[in-house]
């Protein structure tokens, strides 16, 4: 996989500028990459819900200071670039659907209430877990399609700085664009995910699901 000072060449010969060896070397090429490349690396985070960069915690309980619309506050995790979803704590599947009009996981077709604001999330589960995207996101972390929307982004706002030249900053950025929907749609493509929808009592009572709560 490309470490950063790689992505930052090509982002440099996309200008055609000067290429760098190291980003402490000195030079107007190396200054720039270094001020631009790893901001653009958190920004990335925030492009999608990109499935190579989700994970998920426990969340720590911190002082509920909102208890009259939330049951429950959390520290918001240090490395938290998007939320995704909150999850209760459950016991052990024992029957679920291998396919139909589900989307997978389950749960997400009725999604856990939860906000994020101030540092905090708040939502009306205990012991919650949060899945999210994180923003501590490496170069070699980057599947090919996203570090080529990286590349030319970080090309984009090199042009100026580096080279003075508006126009290379403009057309790279059109390009750049292109490139990050392109990527966006086939990390999407890939994950296999279904848009969450509502799932009725009799569609689940069909795939022979029940829930806690339901009639015996």
């Amino acid at each position: 996989m490309p470490q950063l000072i790689d992505i930052c060449n090509r982002a440099l010969a996309q200008i055609a500028a000067g290429q760098i060896a190291d980003f402490a070397e000195g030079s107007i090429e190396a200054r720039e990459a270094t001020r631009f490349a790893k901001p653009l690396l958190a920004e990335l985070a925030e492009w999608a819900p990109w499935p190579w960069a989700r994970t998920r915690v426990v969340l720590a309980e911190v002082s509920n200071d909102r208890p009259a619309e939330w049951l429950h506050a959390y520290a918001a995790p240090t490395n938290l670039a998007q939320p995704i979803a909150v999850r209760a704590v459950e016991d052990d599947a024992t029957t679920l659907p291998s396919g139909g009009p589900f989307p997978f996981p389950l749960q997400d077709a009725a999604p856990l209430a939860f906000l994020y604001e101030g540092g905090r999330i708040y939502a009306n589960v205990a012991n919650a877990t949060l899945v999210f995207v994180r923003n501590n996101v490496t170069a070699p972390d980057l599947p090919p399609l996203v570090a080529r929307a990286f590349e030319l982004e970080l090309a984009a706002r090199l042009a100026l700085p580096v080279k003075k030249d508006a126009t290379a900053a403009q057309t790279l950025a059109r390009a750049a664009e292109i490139a990050r929907m392109r990527a966006i749609a086939d990390e999407a493509n890939k994950s296999g995910e279904r848009p969450a929808r509502y799932v009725s009592e009799a569609e689940l009572a069909r795939a022979g699901l029940a829930f806690p709560g339901d009639a015996a």
